[in-house]
């Protein structure tokens, strides 16, 4: 498979993993409040039943929309801003569908962001290579911007190559 196909495969994974969390909150609202770590196993079990992805490829990929989400309800949690503000670019650059279904599952996701506070920590770093949703990540090392209008790979950092990443809020 090539380098482009793997890709677009991770993107659309990632995207569609994220579609099913946020269905899964919908069915069970009526229910007791699962937790988002039921939700993402789920989604990603479902991945591999329909042959989607292997199993170690729907593992990087829940932990990928994971780190995610966690990073964007933190940001919700300690800021009290609103959500595009996470994003640090313009969202008319955004797809309306993705912004709404990443949005509706960060805002569930703050929720229980109380027990997972250690985790969300943990979460914050971003390396080349793995997947990420749309947002804007900060090279480590010298503060270059990457802009992500799309689910992609995080590519080495076009300024100085290096690989490692995070999202601070302006």
């Amino acid at each position: 498979m090539s380098e482009n196909n793997f890709e677009e495969k991770f993107a659309a994974a990632y995207d569609k993993m994220m579609e099913r969390i946020q269905h899964f909150f919908e069915e069970s609202e009526s229910n007791a409040v699962p937790t988002l770590k039921q939700r993402i196993e789920l989604a990603k079990l479902r991945a591999i039943e329909l042959r989607e992805v292997t199993a170690e490829e729907a593992d990087k990929i829940a932990y990928y929309v994971e780190r995610d989400l966690h990073d964007a309800a933190e940001y919700l949690e300690t800021t009290g801003k609103e959500f595009s503000t996470w994003f640090n670019f313009d969202l008319q650059l955004v797809e309306a569908r993705l912004y709404e279904l990443f949005a509706s599952v960060a805002d569930r996701t703050r929720l229980e962001l109380g027990q997972l506070a250690s985790q969300a920590q943990m979460a914050q770093q971003y390396h080349t290579g793995e997947i990420t949703g749309i947002g804007t990540l900060f090279c480590d090392s010298c503060g270059t911007e990457m802009h992500f209008k799309k689910t992609g790979r995080i590519p080495p950092c076009p300024k100085c190559h290096h690989t490692e990443f995070r999202r601070y809020s302006k």
